[in-house]
């Protein structure tokens, strides 16, 4: 929690020093994360949020930033519980006329993650299990809609390819594994100049 914190005084402070004429805005988010692949087989449907910031570089350009947090539970018997904070910077492509624009985004970051086993007595002093806490890069490539409810707010419907890298399989081949879900959120936009 005290990273989220973190993460929304820097983007606060960032949004103090550009320029006042320019269109921001804050908002939030909630939805599904969905896995997919070798995550898939341990893990059920996920849920979360984040805090969204937009900069408004140009008429169909935005920076976008976000912090946010995502947990998973294990599959049938597996006492297990996998969580995310990702916290990632990106650029999103508006296109559209009115109400509605269509968009494409791309995101870069950090997912702060905690993998939660229960701990089990392996004998002669040895356990398996516990809590174990990790910082991985990450990336996401998503498209969606924003849909003006009025002058100041916007309806946000976005979905999303994540991959959270994770590490090596062995120091041979270099294989990478990761942590791969697909995220549906939706939420507002709330106009702050």
């Amino acid at each position: 929690m005290k990273k989220i914190f973190s993460v929304f005084i820097v983007l606060f402070l960032f949004a103090g020093f550009i320029n006042a004429q320019s269109k921001m805005a804050l908002g939030f988010n909630g939805g599904a994360g969905i896995p997919t692949g070798d995550f898939a087989d341990g893990f059920d449907l996920g849920w979360g949020g984040n805090a969204l910031f937009v900069y408004h570089i140009s008429p169909n350009a935005d920076f976008t930033g976000s912090a946010g947090y995502v947990t998973w539970s294990g599959k049938d018997s597996i006492d297990a519980t996998y969580s995310s904070i990702p916290v990632l910077l990106g650029f999103k492509y508006l296109f559209g006329k009115g109400k509605v624009h269509g968009y494409g985004s791309a995101e870069l970051g950090v997912h702060f993650t905690t993998l939660d086993l229960p701990e089990v007595d392996l004998g002669e002093g040895e356990t398996f299990g516990g809590k174990e806490s990790n910082a991985y890069f990450g990336w996401a490539l998503g498209a969606g809609l924003l849909y003006n409810i009025s002058e100041k707010i916007d309806l946000d419907f976005s979905a999303k390819y994540n991959m959270i890298l994770v590490g090596e399989e062995n120091s041979y081949d270099q294989k990478s594994t990761s942590v791969d879900y697909f995220s549906i959120m939706l939420g507002l936009l709330f106009a702050i100049n």
